[in-house]
């Protein structure tokens, strides 16, 4: 790491700049493609996830230079993985469940996210396999209720789920291992371009499929 560069860690900016631009004609498009309030909410809280995420991580591999800047742009980028995780589920919660499990898996997921954005900022999860495990948790919420969901999606809407969750689980093996690959590539890089697959894989669950129903 260079701090001298006006761009600090320039593969890692540039592996999650073009998402969270790519990510606001994505917003543009489910708003597009809503017809309800419960539609117009979760797109909006989805969409706002996503561009949240990946434009606090360009930032935080780009412009802080001091350590007081690194380790508070850190936190925040930490605290935007639970938002981008909540928001993601957001869409199914609303629109594919109803009645009090609507709001059960809406609640506990934005609960969590909370719990885990108020840990990180008071820095009472410094350990980075518990977090990434916590992460990995949260993702997996989803899991009881693939089954009442397999009553309203396709079983293709399924697998676009799991693919994405694939692509963020595989991508945590280089985010724990957080060294060069080689002289061109950091294998934090490579866990940002599992992270773009796995949210490409659940766009196109959700504009397919969840806004569809």
């Amino acid at each position: 790491m260079n701090n001298n560069r006006y761009i600090r860690e320039p593969g890692n900016f540039i592996t999650h700049v073009i998402p969270a631009l790519l990510a606001v004609p994505g917003l543009y498009l489910l708003l597009q493609k809503a017809n309800s309030n419960y539609e117009y909410t979760a797109a909006f809280i989805y969409g706002v996830g996503v561009i949240i995420l990946f434009g606090v991580s360009a930032i935080y591999h780009s412009v802080p230079k001091t350590e007081y800047g690194l380790r508070l742009w850190q936190k925040f980028d930490h605290c935007c993985i639970y938002i981008m995780i909540a928001g993601s589920f957001t869409p199914t919660a609303l629109l594919i469940f109803d009645g009090y499990l609507r709001w059960l898996v809406f609640g506990l997921v934005w609960c969590v996210a909370l719990i885990g954005c108020l840990l990180k900022i008071f820095n009472r999860l410094k350990n980075q396999a518990v977090s990434t495990g916590l992460y990995i948790a949260m993702g997996c919420l989803v899991i009881p209720f693939l089954k009442k969901m397999l009553e309203t999606l396709p079983v293709a809407a399924i697998a676009w789920l799991i693919i994405g969750g694939l692509f963020y689980v595989g991508g945590t093996y280089y985010y724990a291992k957080d060294k060069p690959m080689n002289r061109f590539f950091h294998s934090h890089e490579l866990w940002h371009v599992f992270v773009n697959f796995g949210a490409l894989a659940h766009f196109i669950y959700n504009y397919v499929y969840v806004f569809s129903v």
